[in-house]
């Protein structure tokens, strides 16, 4: 088993034939098409990606984790998102033999020995980033009540047909 920081790329043959378990870290800024949802593009998503052969075909098992910073859409303010994705993906040497895995098995089309490590699993981690970011319920700080703030801030609204809806009260009466 490999640890530490991780390569940007690696010999997937040479991995799934020893059966390698690689464990580290990848910096965030690696993932180009995740960090343009991101408000940052500072830390290291945790990875641990096994390597092995499944009825002839060359898998991937895989897991990751990050915290993320995002724009709360209620307070427009940062907020800290934990995310943590698992998948299994086939590698595969053509769109044609991607065409003919089944519609449950997800796949990638590796031209050559190397792939990128950030390839196997980036779409996984956009897919996993709420659609609408936000605090806790009560945690966002433009939205939190203060206390002992007086009610008589709330003015009362203009109403341009009440004169016209106390006419018609007369006319009925």
């Amino acid at each position: 088993m490999l640890t530490g920081p991780l390569p940007e790329r690696v010999n997937h043959r040479k991995l799934v034939s020893d059966r390698t378990i690689l464990q580290g870290t990848i910096p965030l800024n690696r993932f180009s098409r995740l960090v343009q949802s991101l408000e940052s593009d500072q830390g290291t998503v945790q990875t641990r990606l096994e390597f092995k052969k499944k009825q002839k075909q060359a898998l991937v098992v895989g897991e990751a984790s990050i915290e993320v910073s995002l724009v709360c859409q209620a307070c427009l303010e940062i907020v800290k998102n934990r995310m943590e994705v698992g998948f299994q993906l086939i590698l595969v040497n053509s769109q044609r033999a991607l065409s003919e895995l089944d519609q449950s098995q997800d796949g990638l089309v590796v031209e050559g020995e190397l792939v990128g490590l950030v390839d196997l699993f980036e779409d996984e981690l956009i897919i996993s980033l709420p659609m609408v970011p936000r605090h806790n319920e009560g945690e966002c700080e433009s939205m939190v009540e203060v206390p002992g703030t007086p009610d008589a801030d709330i003015r009362d609204t203009h109403r341009p047909f009440e004169a016209l809806s106390k006419i018609q009260e007369d006319t009925d009466n």
